[in-house]
């Protein structure tokens, strides 16, 4: 695929198949900083809406990859590398993108700003709505969210609850969790307890698999994930990834659809053989010249070997 300034991907989702990713903010620009964040450290804490990405080139880029024949999509997904519902015009964008195409809208958020009525009405025209919950007592929440001045926890489960009332589309609550952080038992039958408040179509629960920004955080374990689901109930499932085939591509398609799943977060060797449904031998090469051209870069992560892209996005002043 060309590459976009705003666009990336298609990219294998683990909810949403192959998912067009739209960048609205620069990287890491965010409400939070989260402590198991793939991304990296977040670089502006902020509250301020603002049109950080110009919505013309957005749609421009958009009406681009349509007009040139796009590879096979299943949602477009407004997220990327920060919080996407800083931007102003995240509603005037999804409305745009629904005239331009018939492929379902998603939002990934993570639900700190869903407490402004403003914010609640700009996400109402998407068909599925991710946010995240990892914690319902504050204490927790600013240990593991480290959310902007201004955001408490009260205001984010009341702004889920409140979403609910008034979005007919799905709900598909997301909550990640770090070992001896938010899986305490108290923390677990009071984020149920808001669950039932919140009444998200489905409930996706997630752990630390990736290297996160900060390297004392780890995971829990595949026992520990399963009895989470099931007290949890019916709608929860522990999310796993997404298995793509890729056939007969060429190096240079091979190496670029390689960057593109790297640039949103690292992966290990398994893990892009796995989404990309080809031999992790077929993959070697490719990562070899991207190792060599400085274009990504391996990090160690308990015993695990990952691969990241070498340069971040980054923020205009």
């Amino acid at each position: 695929m060309k590459r976009f300034k705003h666009l990336y991907g298609p990219v294998p989702s683990r909810r949403l198949g192959r998912s067009l990713g739209v960048d609205l903010v620069p990287h890491k620009v965010c409400t939070y900083d989260c402590v198991y964040c793939q991304i990296g450290k977040t670089t502006e804490e902020t509250l301020l809406r603002k049109e950080y990405v110009s919505e013309g080139e957005i749609l421009e880029e958009l009406r681009i990859f349509f007009q040139e024949g796009a590879s096979k999509v299943d949602y477009i997904s407004l997220g990327g590398s920060g919080e996407p519902t800083l931007h102003s015009k995240i509603g005037s964008i999804i409305r745009s993108v629904k005239k331009l195409t018939t492929l379902p809208v998603a939002v990934i958020t993570n639900g700190a700003l869903l407490w402004l009525e403003e914010v609640r009405n700009d996400l109402l025209e998407a068909d599925v709505v991710l946010p995240s919950l990892d914690a319902i007592s504050q204490e927790v929440f600013s240990r593991i969210n480290r959310p902007c001045f201004g955001i408490s926890i009260e205001k984010v489960i009341e702004g889920l609850v409140q979403f609910r009332e008034v979005y007919q589309g799905q709900i598909w609550l997301e909550i990640l969790f770090c070992k001896g952080i938010n899986d305490h038992p108290e923390e677990l039958r009071k984020m149920k307890e808001a669950i039932e408040r919140i009444r998200p179509d489905r409930v996706h629960l997630n752990t630390v698999v990736r290297p996160p920004s900060e390297g004392w955080v780890l995971p829990l374990t595949e026992q520990e994930m399963e009895a989470i689901r099931q007290f949890f109930g019916e709608k929860a499932s522990v999310i796993s990834d997404f298995n793509l085939h890729v056939q007969g591509a060429s190096s240079q398609a091979l190496a670029e659809t390689i960057l593109s799943i790297l640039r949103r977060r690292p992966l290990s060797l398994t893990d892009l053989s796995m989404r990309m449904g080809l031999a992790e031998e077929e993959i070697d090469g490719a990562l070899a010249s991207l190792l060599k051209e400085g274009l990504i870069r391996r990090r160690i992560f308990g015993e695990t070997v990952y691969y990241e892209e070498a340069v971040k996005k980054s923020t205009p002043s």
